[in-house]
């Protein structure tokens, strides 16, 4: 972002600077003669101090608050100070026009605008000195607020907590990690929380380690660790012998328990073929019609005898 002004933008810098001076003294006489009036009327010893001492400090704090928020150090009571002492003299003076409405008008006007000049001038140059310490943090779109209150909610929370001050970086990091969540769903299922690698799940929520892992996840189909595998011939399905089955064949299941391993095999094949990896207990539980708990059983036992058929390989040398 262009911090330099330009010449356009001194100049009408420069005036509204001086229209500020200028209302700023128009409101400090005729504060001073309200004032001074009104402590005569109410007995203030000295009444002609009373409006020196509450309008000088109102200037003096001001002043020292605007210094502040330029150097990058603002002081937060400070600011309420200048406020309070700003309301004081908006009700001192209104006070004189009371009861008549035209009159407290006039009398409030003054320093009314004098405080919202002094608030906007102020707003700027702390977003300046953050935009150039790299503290500032962009402004979500007030149509987003209204179209999707809760996922900005929480888009703001991460660009908080994250320390994340480009609105567009943040919307980046949230597809990024949306998806990586989306994929680790499809390898490991509605529990991929609990069945995904921990340090994932964890890098995941942890800003300085986000990025890394959804790259990672991103890569899964041809990570090293997970090479690509050629399809292992398993032990053929034992066959059915009529003279051992003393039950009741009309009580036996859609698949029977080695029908239903020979099936997650075949699909697992299937899955390493095209996917590249294992199939998930999902995909098992809809290609079979058979239960979770059953899915995530028979998914446990293929992946057991994958890694044991990747271990039983045997390893290459090379020559030296």
């Amino acid at each position: 972002m262009n911090t330099q002004l330009s010449f356009g933008q001194r100049l009408a810098l420069s005036a509204a600077i001086i229209m500020a001076a200028v209302l700023a003294a128009y409101g400090a006489i005729g504060s001073y003669t309200t004032i001074a009036d009104k402590a005569a009327q109410l007995g203030v010893p000295f009444p002609h101090l009373v409006p020196i001492g509450i309008d000088g400090g109102l200037v003096g704090v001001i002043t020292l608050d605007l210094i502040l928020a330029w150097t990058g150090h603002p002081v937060g009571w400070l600011r309420q100070l200048a406020r309070l002492l700003t309301i004081g003299t908006v009700a001192a003076n209104a006070s004189a026009g009371w009861p008549a409405p035209i009159a407290v008008g006039l009398h409030a006007a003054s320093p009314v605008m004098l405080l919202a000049m002094v608030e906007a001038g102020r707003a700027v140059l702390l977003r300046r000195t953050g935009l150039a310490a790299g503290l500032g943090r962009d402004r979500i779109p007030l149509g987003r607020w209204m179209l999707s209150p809760w996922r900005t909610l929480l888009l703001w929370r991460r660009m908080v907590l994250w320390q994340i001050a480009s609105y567009h970086d943040a919307l980046d990091m949230e597809a990024h990690i949306r998806r990586a969540r989306t994929q680790l769903h499809t390898e490991f299922g509605r529990h991929w929380k609990r069945d995904a690698p921990a340090d994932l799940v964890w890098m995941l929520n942890t800003a300085p380690f986000a990025r890394e892992a959804c790259q990672r996840i991103g890569t899964w189909p041809t990570s090293p660790e997970l090479p690509p595998r050629t399809p292992v011939p398993y032990p053929p399905a034992r066959a059915h012998d009529p003279h051992s089955d003393t039950t009741n064949t009309t009580s036996l299941p859609r698949y029977h328990a080695d029908d239903q391993l020979d099936q997650v095999i075949k699909i697992n094949e299937d899955h390493w073929a095209t996917r590249n990896r294992p199939v998930s207990a999902d995909t098992v539980r809809e290609q079979l019609h058979i239960s979770a708990a059953r899915a995530r059983q028979l998914t446990k036992t293929v992946r057991a005898m994958d890694k044991a058929t990747i271990n039983n390989r045997p390893t290459q040398t090379h020559p030296a």
